[in-house]
């Protein structure tokens, strides 16, 4: 074997163990129990980034890119008029996640398609132990008046696209009127945000 071929199958080798590393899916395994289709999602499936299996609602730090052409980020945690909050930005978006007081989920403080809109204690992404099919219904206190959100988990532990122990998830607000207010998300771990559906 040339030089230059075992340089180039030494990097197969080097990037596929990597790889296998990359994606250990046991701590993912653990966080779901089938008997009582319940399942811990932690902060890392939002951000993508790799979860050691400790079941903590934490600000872990992340760099994400991601997107089919790579113009979507996730950065932080940074310090924003007094919150811990995670950056997320889409080309001209740019949206700031804070953990919900009472740690049921990760939502906007602040987004540049609604500088006035004012609100708090959003869930846009749940976190905890949460069941198959449950819905929680939430009154988050915004600039003009309180607004209902109602989160339902449709597929809690699923396989999507190849990757396992992805999560579906439904997000209502305001009974869906007005735009970007029904909406369907999918995360996978490793990956993060990997679909979404709604009235956008």
């Amino acid at each position: 074997m040339t030089h230059a071929l075992r340089a180039v199958a030494f990097s197969v080798i080097v990037f596929a163990a990597q790889s296998a590393v990359a994606e250990d899916w046991s701590p993912w395994e653990r966080a779901y129990d089938p008997a009582t289709r319940t399942r811990f999602i932690p902060v890392e499936l939002w951000t993508g980034s790799p979860w050691d299996g400790a079941r903590e609602i934490r600000m872990a730090p992340a760099v994400l890119v991601f997107g089919a052409r790579g113009d979507k980020t996730i950065n932080g945690p940074i310090s924003w008029n007094g919150h811990e909050v995670y950056e997320r930005v889409n080309r001209d978006k740019r949206q700031l996640f804070a953990l919900r007081a009472d740690g049921t989920g990760l939502g906007r403080v602040y987004d540049s398609r609604y500088t006035t809109r004012g609100c708090t204690g959003e869930v846009k992404f749940p976190l905890g132990l949460w069941k198959q099919g449950e819905v929680r219904e939430y009154q988050v206190p915004c600039a003009r008046g309180a607004q209902p959100l109602k989160v339902t988990i449709e597929e809690i532990d699923f396989v999507y696209q190849g990757v396992p122990h992805s999560l579906r998830f439904h997000w209502l607000l305001n009974e869906g009127r007005g735009r970007g207010t029904d909406m369907r998300y999918v995360y996978t771990p490793l990956r993060g945000l990997v679909s979404v559906q709604g009235n956008e």
